[in-house]
């Protein structure tokens, strides 16, 4: 395999995963403060958020999915310069957006104890996640039509806006935590609800900056209200063929990462709240393997768009390489970190050593996953080999991972460290699919067509 020696592809990968890593970092910050600050009132209420928020990481996964299939109709209808196609692709994943956004906020309103109660059987844990969830549901929409929007902008090359949303985000989530969580200010102490009240005001600031950008600043895709008055039939049947295989892989993986959270809730609160630590953890050595991820896909369907097949498979393969190496790197950082971390918690000592066995565990799965993210989301999903991620998911996840985890803590009761390596074995087997899949160059897809003002609905 050979590296490619085009300097644009550094350039513009730089440009694109530069931004959108920082913005993950950001992301990646606010969690944090998240954990750290319920942390300091103890394992209960860093569970009920952990546990309260897998409704908010179905639909997050959803909107991830929807963005992604919209991102890369986008990205190969910018590389072909054909403006016109992406306010319809826009118009249509907006009232899809809303739908599935709403259904989130009647779970979490109608039935937040029996949702909770699916990952715990612990009565505090379920109390106090049950108040989290009913407030913060009330920013689902809000972060729904925010992520889309930022997902498909990259596609067009836009992401320093992301880093402008998330940063403000930043510093809005964390004073209002402060405030309500702790009771500052003279606002009462409210603990997981204070954390829950600061997430929603948040999300509405998030949607407020991003609204303003697209009226009056946004350049690239001028999108505009006369845009979603008419859609062309034609294009919703390209959206629903190229992003139904997306949002039904994005809805399994996250049903799949559920059925984990379900395995790790019914071991105790200990290990719950040890590997929240983890998932803190895991986030930032990812943040910029993300990153790439994303760029990856955005210059593959630009590529794509353009016509330049061949050049497209020499980026995959140079993208693919630069994945080993971040996978590595990131490894060793989580490894070396793992004391560190755990210590900035007021936790017992014996959840400390749950997070560390975890977090062995993770050292190792993320270089495999580093691999499979920029192979499968950045290469073959920007490439419009969507059914291909979609088989691979369902194969390694549903039919070895989710099982074999199941057996692996409640038959063999095996050790931390061996059952997370099973419940996290799909991302290693995807690797070897993936890149024997781009070998094949059989994942090169153009999905754009000509349209004309015809068919509209």
């Amino acid at each position: 395999m050979m590296i490619t020696r085009d300097k644009s592809f550094y350039r513009l990968m730089f440009s694109i995963a530069l931004p959108i890593g920082i913005q993950n970092l950001i992301t990646f910050t606010v969690s944090m403060a998240d954990t750290m600050m319920l942390g300091t009132l103890g394992e209960v209420q860093l569970s009920a958020s952990s546990i309260g928020n897998n409704l908010f990481f179905i639909m997050m996964v959803l909107m991830f999915g929807l963005g992604g299939g919209a991102g890369v109709m986008t990205a190969q209808y910018y590389g072909k310069k054909d403006t016109n196609a992406i306010h319809q692709i826009f118009a249509i994943m907006y009232k899809v957006c809303i739908m599935i956004s709403i259904l989130f906020v009647i779970i979490a309103m109608l039935v937040p104890k029996e949702f909770i109660s699916i990952f715990t059987t612990d009565k505090l844990v379920i109390s106090e996640g049950v108040k989290y969830l009913r407030i913060v549901a009330i920013g689902y929409v809000f972060y729904s039509l925010t992520n889309c929007t930022i997902n498909v902008l990259r596609s067009v090359q836009t992401v320093k806006i992301s880093m402008v949303v998330y940063s403000i985000s930043l510093v809005v989530n964390v004073f209002f935590n402060w405030v309500f969580i702790f009771g500052n200010l003279g606002a009462e102490p409210m603990g997981v609800q204070g954390a829950a009240i600061a997430t929603v005001i948040a999300r509405i600031v998030e949607f407020i900056v991003v609204l303003v950008f697209m009226l009056f600043f946004e350049k690239k895709v001028k999108l505009r209200p006369k845009h979603f008055l008419n859609t062309n039939k034609l294009m919703v049947k390209d959206f629903i063929t190229n992003c139904t295989p997306v949002l039904f892989n994005e809805l399994l993986w996250g049903l799949g990462a559920t059925m984990n959270s379900i395995i790790v809730g019914r071991m105790g609160t200990e290990v719950v709240a040890a590997n929240s630590i983890n998932n803190v953890c895991s986030q930032f050595v990812t943040v910029f393997i993300f990153g790439v991820g994303s760029a990856s896909s955005v210059v593959i369907g630009n590529t794509i768009g353009e016509g330049k097949y061949s050049k497209a498979k020499e980026y995959a393969k140079t993208i693919s390489i630069l994945s080993v190496v971040m996978g590595l790197i990131s490894g060793i950082v989580v490894y070396s970190i793992r004391p560190i971390i755990v210590d900035f918690y007021n936790i017992s000592e014996s959840t400390k050593l749950i997070a560390m066995d975890i977090m062995t565990t993770t050292a190792i799965i993320v270089v495999f996953q580093s691999i499979s993210v920029n192979t499968m989301l950045g290469i073959l999903r920007g490439g419009g080999d969507n059914k291909f991620v979609l088989i691979n998911d369902i194969i390694y996840m549903w039919l070895i991972a989710i099982p074999f985890g199941f057996i692996g803590a409640f038959v063999w009761k095996l050790p931390i460290v061996l059952l997370f390596l099973i419940i996290k074995s799909d991302e290693i087997l995807k690797v070897i699919a993936s890149v024997i899949r781009i070998i094949s160059g059989k994942w090169v897809n153009n999905v754009t067509r000509d349209f004309d003002n015809t068919d509209m609905i």
